[in-house]
């Protein structure tokens, strides 16, 4: 047997300093303290559950003319709701209305909505407030109207230049997301005496975050204008009583149509007879201003007027990326590979231009840049008499006739273009020639730099 034995000494109680059998017992509180409110919180998320399953959903459509009434309230337009049913989307409620009519201000039907499913978000318990996760639309009926005196309805609310408040198109933006299914939009234009135009099968998709609203829009026109149109947007702003605050992008994509078929419609600002084709446009706006547009376009069979004075300009073919920006810094113009080919058999090669103007506060020019990538001059004397040149320019032109092909250019100035303070160019050209005018010799096939 061994000689040794193992003791253990007698276990003594640790005493820890008062401040930290303070914290102990404060601990031991505040987790029973949320012990009890977590508890509570599920009772009453479990008690509203069950109070909406067997209490509030069978009999909600005796509270029909109740909701109507707030959601009235809420919208400040009259709305009225045939039939209203609830059921369960996952773990969120949902009520099913029918038969929904927003009147206007007279007290007219406005806006027929067959069906509205709104799926409700936990968040209304702790808030009191009605919040929706999302709200579907299906197959409403939109009018759009312009009347005499050049103030656009929608859905029976005129749309002023100074904006006006209208609550109801103000809690459609404070909703979480929203989607419009198989939708029809009338537009009414009786200032311009035009005939009615109808967009079916219309898709919207709008989800919003605070201030930030991003679409998404399907629609087909009748097929003899255009192919079916996809919009989408990006842009911020809070209330429609402010549209002039609000700012984003918006993109455009028509695979076809016939832009002289829409004349009636759309005021174009330059005459257009004839002429179809494809588009893809970009445009940005900042408060109630456009502020730029980039189009890839595809047009063929075009006639077109730039200017009421001039000859109207026959295209078979054009193609290419334009675009233009303005800001209080001046403005831009460009082209991308933008080609064009008459009926007569005339033909402009592709051709990137960028002309940038730089101005001050008070739009006084304060220089600019010049750059193409390359230029065929012929074409472009040919075409000078259908572009908005001042007479002089047209005669020189004539006068000079200058040929041949400029590349690699970039000119820059400081100053008004017409009188400038500095100025620097740069260009290569290939079989330049040039007319004789006055002392002014003539040459021909000069290549250089």
């Amino acid at each position: 047997m061994s000689q040794y034995r193992i003791f253990s000494k007698p276990r003594q109680k640790l005493e820890l300093p008062g401040r930290f059998r303070w914290l102990g017992v404060g601990s031991l509180w505040f987790y029973r303290v949320l012990t009890w409110a977590v508890l509570a919180i599920g009772l009453a998320f479990a008690g509203t559950v069950l109070a909406l399953r067997y209490w509030v959903f069978p009999n909600i459509d005796s509270y029909r003319e109740d909701i109507a009434r707030i959601v009235s309230e809420r919208a400040g337009q009259k709305i009225t709701i045939g039939g209203i049913y609830a059921q369960w989307e996952g773990l969120r409620p949902q009520f099913v209305l029918e038969r929904v009519m927003v009147h206007d201000a007279a007290g007219r039907p406005a806006l027929e909505l067959p069906r509205v499913d709104q799926t409700l978000s936990w968040l209304s318990v702790p808030t009191l407030q009605l919040r929706t996760h999302a709200l579907d639309i299906y197959r409403p009926r939109l009018s759009i109207r312009r009347d005499a005196r050049d103030i656009v309805s929608i859905a029976g609310v005129e749309v002023t230049e100074g904006g006006g408040s209208n609550p109801f198109a103000d809690s459609l933006l404070r909703q979480r997301e929203i989607e419009v299914h198989d939708a029809t939009i009338v537009w009414n234009d009786e200032l311009r005496k035009a005939p009615q135009l109808e967009l079916t099968n219309v898709h919207l998709h709008l989800v919003s975050s605070g201030g930030r609203h991003r679409f998404g829009l399907r629609a087909t026109p009748p097929k003899e204008l255009a192919a079916p149109l996809d919009i989408r947007g990006d842009v911020r702003g809070g209330t429609v009583a402010a549209l002039g605050d609000w700012n984003g992008k918006l993109f455009l994509e028509l695979d076809y149509a016939d832009i002289a078929a829409w004349r009636t419609w759309v005021p174009f600002p330059i005459e257009f007879p004839r002429g179809a084709g494809a588009l893809r446009a970009w445009f940005t706006f900042s408060r109630d201003r456009l502020v730029e547009v980039v189009a890839d376009v595809r047009l063929a069979n075009v006639n077109t007027r730039i200017a009421a004075d001039l000859p109207l300009l026959d295209l078979s073919y054009l193609s290419g990326r334009v675009g233009w920006k303005q800001s209080d810094e001046g403005f831009e113009i460009s082209t991308s590979k933008l080609a064009l080919t008459t009926t007569g058999g005339l033909k402009l090669p592709p051709v990137d231009f960028l002309l940038r103007v730089n101005a001050t506060g008070a739009r006084k020019q304060t220089g600019g840049e010049l750059q193409a990538s390359a230029i065929e001059l012929a074409p472009l004397v040919a075409l000078a008499e259908h572009l908005p040149f001042g007479q002089g320019t047209r005669k020189q032109l004539a006068e000079y006739s200058p040929r041949g092909r400029l590349s690699d250019m970039v000119m820059r100035w400081s100053g008004e273009w017409s009188e400038p303070r500095l100025y620097s160019a740069r260009v290569r050209f290939q079989s330049l020639s040039l007319n004789p005018v006055g002392r002014i010799p003539g040459f021909a096939d000069a290549s250089g730099t």
